[in-house]
């Protein structure tokens, strides 16, 4: 218990010291979400929509396979897509 109390310790010292390595850290992290946040939504905004509106033979399983990926993890897709993109 106490290297957890420690580790907390150092955590709150270097978030208040503005530590430039622990910023740069952040800085990037945030970079890194927002932009596949926005890469997601245009991609998905615009089929999502014509998916509303539009009417068409097999709708109704696209919407049951659209919904089934959406309960994936995260995790699994990003492995999935690694494998994919890799040469090995």
């Amino acid at each position: 218990m106490h290297d957890i109390g420690q580790a907390l310790l150092t955590a709150v010292a270097l978030i208040r010291s503005f530590d430039p390595e622990l910023t740069g850290i952040v800085t990037l992290s945030l970079r890194v979400s927002l932009s596949a946040a926005v890469i997601a939504m245009v991609i998905g905004a615009p089929i999502g929509g014509a998916l509303a509106v539009s009417r068409f033979r097999g709708r109704q399983a696209v919407i049951v396979l659209a919904n089934a990926l959406l309960g994936l993890p995260p995790v699994v897709v990003g492995l999935l897509i690694y494998l994919l993109l890799s040469r090995s």
